[in-house]
């Protein structure tokens, strides 16, 4: 197991009951190469600054019932977009950025 798979198992048990990461058939599902570099970006970032993936998880939860669900927009895109919003929120609150 890699350095790498390690940081995604834990970022898995963080995040398991309040926003999981999206899987088809327990692989990450990303529809678009962003995504994938939004969920990258996000396991550097909170190391590096040692933000707790509780944190994080409780950042997301929020920033997922913000955006609500829109029919229209396909799941794996209103996941990172929230995604995102949550990251800058936690880096934020840290003072960070």
């Amino acid at each position: 197991m890699t350095v790498a798979d390690t940081r995604l198992a834990d970022v898995d048990r963080a995040l398991a009951e309040a926003a999981p990461l999206p899987r088809s058939n327990g692989e990450l599902v990303f529809e678009e190469p962003w995504q994938g570099r939004a969920l990258g970006m996000a396991v550097v970032a909170l190391e590096r600054a040692g933000i707790p993936w509780a944190e994080f998880s409780r950042q997301l939860a929020d920033a997922v019932r913000r955006h609500g669900y829109d029919p229209g927009e396909p799941a794996g895109t209103a996941y990172y977009a929230a995604w995102l919003d949550a990251l800058e929120a936690t880096l934020r609150e840290a003072g960070v950025t």
